[in-house]
């Protein structure tokens, strides 16, 4: 009966977002004050997402949970409001509410990673990003503040992280990262430009989660150091985006520590304690097709792949990788689809100290979705996840499920 409320509520959502939303000319430019704002330094974007995800088969629980979230971006150019040249600021917070699919996946990199924030299983608002930069020059430029590592990430799809493409944590974020970096972070850098956007970075962040917290105790347990390089080439005038790393940690971390990232199915104990950690990762997006038209519109090849010291990083290496874009369809220009598989390659001594309490293996699965889009500001998409989960309890785990994303 609950499903079939939803999926009434979801479609009376639909129908109101084509009439609303469907009018550019007031979701847009909200009666012109958007543009205003606009010329004046400041940009707002607002979007809403509602989830709708269920475990068909397998994993911790057949059950399916209704949730959602609320984000608000706002960026600010100092430039245009009289301050300092170069200055900006951009902020992201974050609403989430109800409950989801994270609960009962059974899954180490939980199904759904836009529910995973500010705080799994939380109804809370919080500002998970407040970026301070100063570009000091055209090819250089210094940042600081409470940084949301996710949408700093540069492989990403249309939509924004989790919330407009792919929903696993694993083929939005590249998870070899989830012992070293946090989601919300304190943290300084600076980076080398190319065209505006960042081409060689060195940022060092506190290793605390902060996505709930304030900036107090800052670099109480240690840094984190992440070296990024980000090449955007152009293979036979498709363009495509390519980007190699590392971070590195003094830190003290065990393999079962939890990670904002990741679902740890093991408590808290007495295990090992590692006082460094570190990873490399290689991502990469390749366009295979651009509309001559439009150059943002392609479809391509992605792929991740990463590696660890696999003590304490519960995980030793990621292979991912698949095909996502904008639809070829005539007539379907807004739409978006994706296919993509991922290995999650569990260290050794993950494995062994999990061994006795709840034994784990490593995970991989596939994931499918297509966007319909009934605007350029409102997409429904249906999505299904075939996973098998770490946790050797939990048996192969079927996700279907549907979002439906609306930017004011």
């Amino acid at each position: 009966m609950r499903q079939i409320v939803f999926m009434v509520a979801l479609a009376s959502s639909v129908l109101a977002a084509t009439r609303v939303v469907g009018q550019e000319d007031l979701s847009a430019g909200w009666f012109g004050n958007r543009d205003w704002l606009s010329e004046h330094g400041i940009d707002v974007d607002l979007s809403a997402t509602q989830f709708y995800q269920g475990v068909a088969s397998g994993g911790r629980e057949q059950q399916w949970d209704y949730g959602g979230k609320l984000d608000y971006f706002v960026s600010v150019e100092g430039g245009k409001l009289g301050l300092s040249e170069g200055f900006f600021v951009d902020m992201h917070a974050e609403t989430r509410f109800g409950k989801s699919v994270n609960d009962n996946d059974g899954l180490l990199a939980p199904a759904n990673i836009a529910m995973s924030f500010p705080e799994n299983d939380s109804s809370i608002t919080s500002i998970t990003g407040l970026k301070l930069t100063q570009a000091l020059s055209e090819t250089f430029a210094l940042y600081a503040g409470k940084i949301n590592t996710l949408d700093e990430y540069t492989i990403r799809f249309a939509g924004g992280p989790g919330i407009g493409g792919f929903m696993n944590t694993t083929l939005v974020f590249n998870p070899i990262l989830a012992r070293t970096v946090p989601y919300s972070a304190a943290a300084v850098g600076g980076a080398f430009l190319d065209a505006g956007e960042p081409l060689l970075s060195l940022t060092v962040f506190d290793p605390e989660e902060r996505a709930t917290k304030g900036l107090e105790d800052l670099y109480d347990r240690g840094v984190t150091i992440v070296p990024e390089l980000n090449l955007r080439p152009e293979w036979f005038g498709l363009p495509g985006i390519y980007q190699i790393g590392g971070s590195y940690s003094n830190s003290d971390f065990t393999s079962i520590d939890p990670s904002a990232w990741l679902t740890i199915p093991i408590a808290a104990g007495a295990f090992p304690v590692e006082n460094e950690s570190w990873s490399l990762y290689f991502d990469f997006y390749q366009a295979l097709w651009a509309d001559a038209s439009n150059p943002g519109r392609t479809w391509g090849v992605f792929g991740s792949l990463g590696l660890s010291d696999g003590n304490p990083n519960p995980i030793r290496y990621v292979v991912a990788g698949g095909i996502a874009g904008r639809s070829m369809l005539t007539g379907r220009t807004l739409d978006r689809f994706g296919c993509g598989y991922f290995y999650l390659g569990l260290s050794d001594e993950f494995i062994g100290l999990s061994l006795p309490i709840i034994p784990q293996r490593d995970e991989y699965g596939i994931e499918l979705f297509y966007n319909y889009a009934f605007t350029s500001r409102c997409w429904l998409t249906a999505d299904i996840q075939v996973v098998r989960p770490s946790t050797i309890a939990f048996d192969t785990v079927i996700i279907p499920g549907t979002r439906l994303q609306i930017q004011f």
